[in-house]
C-alpha cells in the first residue's frame, strides 16, 4: 500500500520566506493569518497521512497473514514513524514561527514606542515654538503700541509748539504794532504842540 508523504523541507522553506516577508511588510495580522492556513493545511494533510498509515499498520500488523505483518513491520512503521516525527518537527516550526513573529511584533512595539517618544518630543517644541511666537508677537504688538502712542505724542507736542511759536510771533507783531503806535503817537502830538507854540508866537508879534 503507497502513500504520498509530505516533505518537510518545502514547508520549512515556505515558512522561512514568509518570515522573511514578516521582516519587510508591517501588517503582521495578515501574514500571520496566512501562515496559520499554511500550516493548518500541512497539518490536516500530515495527520491523514499519518492516520492512514497508522491505522494500515494496525490492521496489518494485526493480521494472521505473516507477508501482511511483514509488510506492516518493514513498510508501515517506517511511514508511520516518519509521519510522526514530521508532525514533531512541525510542532516545532510552528513554535518558532510564533517566536519570531512575537519577536517582530515586540520590535515594531519598540519602534513605534521611540517613534512616539519622538513625536511627543516634536509636538513639545512646537508648543515651546508657538508659544515663543505667541511672545514676540505680543512684544511686538507692544512696541507698535508704544510707537504709535511715541508719534502721537510727538505730533501732539508739535502742533502745541507750533501753537505757542504762532502766539508768540502774533504778540511780537502786537507789541511791535504798539511801539510804532505810540512812537507815532508821540510825534504827532510835539508836532501838533510845536505848530501851537508857534501860532501863539505869530500872534504876539502881530
Amino acid at each position: 500500500m503507497t502513500t504520498t508523504t509530505p516533505q518537510t523541507t518545502s514547508f520549512n522553506s515556505e515558512i522561512s520566506s514568509d518570515a522573511d516577508c514578516q521582516l519587510t511588510i508591517p501588517d503582521y495580522s495578515v501574514l500571520r493569518q496566512q501562515n496559520i492556513d499554511k500550516i493548518n493545511g500541512y497539518y490536516t494533510n500530515l495527520l491523514d497521512t499519518y492516520t492512514q498509515n497508522y491505522s494500515d499498520f494496525s490492521k496489518q500488523n494485526a493480521s494472521s497473514n505473516i507477508n501482511d505483518r511483514t509488510y506492516a513491520s518493514t513498510t508501515l512503521k517506517p511511514k508511520v514513524a516518519d509521519s510522526n516525527t514530521q508532525i514533531i518537527n512541525l510542532s516545532q516550526t510552528m513554535i518558532n514561527s510564533v517566536n519570531q513573529d512575537a519577536d517582530l511584533i515586540n520590535e515594531q512595539k519598540d519602534t513605534l514606542s521611540k517613534k512616539m517618544l519622538q513625536i511627543d518630543s516634536i509636538l513639545a517644541n512646537i508648543k515651546i515654538l508657538k508659544d515663543k511666537d505667541n511672545e514676540m508677537t505680543i512684544l511686538n504688538n507692544a512696541r507698535n503700541d508704544s510707537l504709535n502712542s511715541t508719534k502721537l505724542s510727538t505730533e501732539s507736542i508739535q502742533f502745541t509748539t507750533y501753537i505757542y511759536i504762532g502766539i508768540c510771533i502774533l504778540l511780537v507783531i502786537i507789541i511791535i504794532g504798539l511801539i510804532i503806535y505810540l512812537v507815532y503817537s508821540n510825534y504827532s502830538t510835539k508836532s501838533a504842540n510845536n505848530n501851537i507854540y508857534k501860532n501863539i508866537a505869530v500872534n504876539n508879534k502881530q
